[in-house]
């Protein structure tokens, strides 16, 4: 191969040909000229040889595409669940090239778990690489997709969330609830402060999601920066494995009609064969697999709703059943410690029971799936979190939403959006505004707006208690 320079032109030959090409031609170039049938290490240096003309990371970019390999970054790299995800990728047999950068903050931690995905990468058929670095903007450089996973303030402040609220007569969660907003008060900014690094090094980057409080977090991404973003969470997905359970049906035969936001959400159509189901699901839903709620609620409705509900409906069961118990964290916080006591284990090759113990089912079930949909153009459905627009007239246009979605290289699509009852609607509604209006709080650092997102909370229920929560977490009182 033969690349130099001929005045402003770019002379590109092989053993066949050369031929002068002129920088607005470069499209043709790339197109025309075999940079998908060079070796990667080939084009590569192609590559480099005309970042004098061409921006750099835009031009490595597309020369990666063209050699079919694909880069994905993972903001919280060294959560010790991350392994799972290599794996998962690993056992994929229609996946193109990939390689996984690993960031992370803490380079001990990072190394660990950077070692155990390294040798599970490595048994991969098909070509997949794992590197790692605590060098942000290096790390993202270039890439083409941009997990985030991160946790701010790790377990300990998860523990947080899940016991505070007990003061004011209200279960914890990481997700619903005063205890979800704690976690949204701290972790947006955070999150932003990642994505404007993103903006720089990859501003065409996809970002998936994956950071509790997911909607919350996806509606700063969207409102705040430039990039685009979808939300991934397995617990719609895991639902409509139930409902096909109790069916008896495949889940592939099956049209889940999910709708709603991220752990607010109900199944309120399901057909096979164009036969509808749902008086049928109904029939049995006392037999569905992690029901949460009472079955008269769910029958009254006509929507089945995720477990995330019983918080909603349930709170003083709930609250009663939390109360003088270890917090979900707090368990997770020692499993955790044996997992890093593991992955430190000389010649581990495998992934250690400690972790299959976690359950990390959200690679297998949607963040892999949804990767190769959009890689692979294929038109896949899956339930996500997207803006909403004008899909669901009835709700603000910016709020992000939480329903089936297709999947291509040329965007995400919401298609057939189901059907939900007016109560119902009034409660996504209401969901919708007090997240918004909290974000947009601790972006503008705005007491009035935290207060008036308090009240909207489902679980709140006075103005006092709203304001006794904000002088627990509340950081800015101006």
């Amino acid at each position: 191969m033969l690349v130099y320079r001929h005045g402003a032109e770019e002379v590109l030959g092989d053993i066949d040909a050369t031929f002068p090409v002129s920088l607005n031609k470069r499209q043709h170039m790339l197109d025309e000229h075999g940079f998908e049938n060079l070796p990667e290490d080939e084009a590569l240096q192609v590559a480099e040889t005309m970042l004098a003309f061409y921006d750099h990371s835009q031009l490595l970019h597309r020369v990666r595409t063209m050699a079919n390999t694909y880069i994905l970054a993972v903001l919280g790299g060294s959560g010790v669940a991350t392994p799972c995800l290599v794996q998962a990728l690993a056992s994929c047999s229609k996946r193109p090239p990939m390689e996984v950068r690993l960031l992370g903050r803490t380079a001990s931690k990072l190394s660990l778990v950077a070692s155990l995905a390294d040798k599970l990468a490595s048994k991969a058929d098909i070509a997949l690489t794992v590197r790692h670095t605590t060098d942000l903007a290096r790390g993202l450089d270039g890439v083409d997709m941009v997990l985030n996973q991160i946790r701010v303030g790790g377990y300990e402040a998860r523990a947080i969330d899940e016991s505070f609220p007990h003061t004011f007569g209200i279960p914890g969660e990481e997700t619903f609830g005063p205890g979800g907003m704690n976690n949204a008060r701290r972790t947006v900014p955070v999150v932003l402060e990642l994505c404007r690094e993103v903006e720089k090094a990859a501003p065409r980057a996809l970002v998936l999601n994956l950071t509790n409080p997911s909607s919350y977090i996806q509606y700063a991404i969207q409102r705040y920066t430039s990039l685009c973003c979808v939300g991934v969470c397995d617990s719609p997905t895991w639902l409509a494995d139930s409902v096909a359970s109790v069916l008896d049906v495949a889940r592939e035969e099956l049209w889940v009609g999910y709708i709603g936001m991220h752990h607010f959400g109900w199944v309120t159509e399901v057909t096979h064969a164009g036969r509808d189901m749902m008086p049928e699901l109904l029939a049995r839903v006392d037999t569905l697999p992690g029901l949460q709620v009472d079955v008269d609620i769910v029958r009254a409705t006509r929507a089945v709703p995720t477990s995330y509900f019983k918080y909603y409906y349930h709170h003083d069961r709930m609250l009663a059943a939390q109360e003088g118990k270890p917090t979900r964290a707090e368990q997770l916080m020692l499993l955790q410690e044996n997992i890093l006591t593991d992955l430190a284990r000389p010649g581990l090759q495998e992934l250690p029971e400690s972790l299959q113990q976690r359950g990390a089912v959200w690679y297998d079930k949607i963040i892999v799936p949804v990767l190769m949909s959009y890689l692979q153009d294929s038109h896949d459905v899956h339930i996500l979190n997207v803006g909403n627009g004008t899909t669901l007239p009835w709700m603000p246009a910016e709020s992000i939403v939480e329903l089936p979605v297709e999947v291509s290289r040329d965007g995400f699509t919401p298609v057939k959006p189901p059907r939900l009852p007016r109560d119902l609607r009034a409660m996504l509604q209401v969901n919708a505004a007090f997240e918004m209006l909290w974000v947009e709080a601790i972006v503008e650092r705005s007491y009035e707006k935290a207060l008036r997102a308090m009240m909207l909370n489902h679980l709140v229920t006075s103005l006092d208690q709203a304001r006794a929560i904000l002088d627990k977490i509340w950081a800015w009182k101006g």
